[in-house]
């Protein structure tokens, strides 16, 4: 978000040399200014464009742009537009839009900042995700499968029109708790009395098999499910799905529950076990601890093909576990990853021997222990070894280094104290006494960047907690508000104040510092400094891009050395090649990462992955 002195005194000069493309308008969705690359972008030039109404310019999208402004200007953060390009007639290019109120140095809204990106690989997949979902929702029709919705605080109940089908009953009538449950018989009355009433007061969902009496009289089975919602720890609503089971499926469900197992310890087995037919691969039967295991009833599998239910690692190797089969009479265990229905990730080691019960067929009985304690176990001893590997490596690197920078300054201070000796001119004793305390200088400065290298390597150990970002930035900005107003430095923070990150609080700060001064101190010698702050989100890492307009890096030349120890690449008094060293091994300490992209004369971005783990 921008920061302002106020609305009448705030100057935007600043955005001539934001290398990020931006653009502002005003509460009257009337355009203020854009950055040189925003109207580079849309081949737009601001003399021309500004006061002008801002959806005149894309009117194209206006109805559903306009909204989302109207939102930002209530003062929602961080709202998302997808800009098409093939529905415009500006730029070539899809990009995101990031709308975000505007406000003066008192808080007051007085416009929205749209900040401008390339649309990424992950926001193309979520897009198409939400189209997936709508596309799900059409297919339930399909399905035969209705929808639900019960308001618990108002007491109303609404349907989809499958559900009106499934009764029996007229698209206009209005169904509500009570006359719904009406249409059970009797039995199933009750039943669904009581999973409404269980889900209410303990949140318990449910997934049950009932009997219905439709509108014109006919009696059908339905599977019901239900899943409360919860808001403050108070049930505000339950969602569900109800469908009409055919008539095979219930066949098939009485006939298996009429057919005894051949095998008289097949229920008292600790482990799962499954029957499955040699020659068709299809699951004749399974006992409880399987169904404990996956998480679902026993007719989800009956009847069904094997390879329906493993991944694609077991499929590839079933032709060779059948040779197995034929050869010996049984196949090697083998591991692979089974989601239930949990959608927990389990580890599975299967076991298998062909079997001919007494009707002559010939099946495979298949053992499945979970192992996933026993995986994870493994999985942490080999981890605990590479880390020690690791941490000797670095011990070994940290002694080398150590080494030999002391043997440099030992090497140097010998030579300047035997020219000292040597010397009996007063002038000449001088001037190697100077050189003398430069060199012990730059000892206490090696001592020193050395010692901050220490405190980083021991800290690792230490426990990282969920810390505002926002917070962190304010004690920051405290600290080198000084050299920002010498500077005339700007900070723009979009960081959205919800935002935070697992992180040492120590090391947070001091991230937050050495990039920050870094953009000061190497900052332009014909701009002002400006640096922005903002965050994206994915599924493992909060991501921090800090960018300024500064000198820039040549990464060309300079890449792998950039985070190395004593590696300077501007000709500035105070580096010490030191900060971003430290900096990377501070976020590798927390299981993160640092990367960056920076052009010469063109400003720098990093961008910190903060581990959510």
């Amino acid at each position: 978000m921008f920061k302002s002195q106020n609305s009448s005194s705030f100057s935007l000069d600043w955005i001539n040399q934001i290398p990020s493309s931006i653009v502002i308008i005003d509460t009257d969705f009337k355009l203020i200014s854009a950055s040189p690359r925003w109207q580079a972008n849309f081949e737009l030039d601001l003399n021309d464009i500004e006061g002008k109404y801002f959806l005149d310019l894309f009117s194209e999208l206006s109805q559903d742009l306009k909204s989302r402004l109207k939102y930002s200007l209530e003062g929602l953060r961080d709202i998302k537009f997808k800009y098409n390009s093939k529905d415009c007639q500006y730029s070539s290019k899809d990009s995101i839009w990031h709308l975000n109120p505007w406000k003066d140095g008192y808080g007051n809204i007085i416009g929205v900042i749209i900040k401008v990106d390339p649309i990424s690989k992950t926001q193309e997949l979520e897009m198409e995700l939400s189209k997936t979902k709508l596309i799900l929702n059409q297919k339930s029709s399909v399905a035969k499968i209705g929808s639900w919705d019960y308001d618990v605080q108002k007491e109303e109940l609404h349907w989809t029109p499958i559900v009106n089908k499934i009764y029996g009953l007229p698209s206009e009538y209005q169904p509500t708790l009570e006359n719904s449950i009406n249409f059970y018989v009797k039995e199933s009355q009750e039943i669904i009395k009581k999973l409404v009433s269980e889900a209410i007061d303990s949140g318990k969902p449910w997934n049950e098999k009932l009997q219905l009496k439709k509108s014109d009289g006919e009696v059908i089975w339905v599977n019901t499910i239900g899943r409360p919602k919860f808001k403050e720890s108070k049930c505000t609503r339950i969602i569900g799905t109800i469908q009409n089971i055919d008539e095979s499926t219930l066949q098939k469900i009485n006939v298996l529950n009429q057919s005894p197992t051949e095998y008289p310890l097949f229920e008292k087995v600790p482990f799962g076990l499954a029957i499955i037919d040699f020659t068709t691969g299809k699951l004749l039967d399974v006992n409880e601890q399987f169904t404990k295991l996956t998480s679902f009833e026993k007719e989800h599998f009956l009847g069904h093909n094997f390879k329906s239910f493993v991944n694609s690692h077991i499929k590839s190797k079933s032709a060779e576990l059948k040779n197995q089969l034929k050869e010996h009479g049984s196949f090697k265990p083998v591991k692979f990853t089974y989601t239930n229905q949990k959608k927990h990730n389990i580890n599975i080691k299967m076991t298998g021997t062909l079997v001919e019960g007494n009707s002559g067929v010939t099946s495979v009985l298949c053992t499945f222990e979970n192992i996933t304690s026993q995986t994870k176990l493994e999985r942490n001893l080999k981890n605990t070894i590479a880390s020690s590997r690791e941490k000797n490596e670095q011990l070994l690197n940290f002694a080398h280094m150590v080494s030999h920078n002391l043997k440099t300054h030992a090497t140097n201070f010998s030579l300047l104290l035997n020219f000292l000796n040597d010397e009996t001119g007063k002038i000449q004793r001088n001037k190697y006494m100077n050189m003398l305390f430069s060199a012990s200088d730059n000892l206490s400065e090696t001592i020193k960047g050395l010692r901050e290298i220490v405190a980083v390597k021991s800290s690792i150990n230490e426990e990282k907690k969920l810390l505002s970002l926002n917070e962190s930035l304010f004690v920051v900005e405290q600290n080198v508000a000084g050299i920002l107003k010498e500077t005339y430095g700007k900070i723009i923070n979009e960081i959205p104040e919800t935002t935070q990150v697992k992180a040492l609080p120590a090391y947070l700060n001091s991230i937050l510092t050495n990039c920050i001064t870094n953009s000061i101190k190497y900052k332009s010698h014909d701009k002002k400094p400006i640096i922005i702050l903002s965050i994206e989100e994915n599924k493992n890492y909060t991501v921090l891009s800090i960018e300024d307009n500064g000198l820039g890096i040549d990464l060309e030349k300079y890449g792998n050395q950039l985070f190395g120890l004593y590696k300077t690449f501007h000709r500035n008094k105070d580096s010490r090649g030191i900060g971003l060293y430290i900096t990377k091994n501070q976020m590798e300490a927390m299981n993160g990462k640092i990367t960056v992209e920076s052009m010469p004369n063109e400003g720098t971005t990093f961008r910190f992955h903060f581990n959510k783990k």
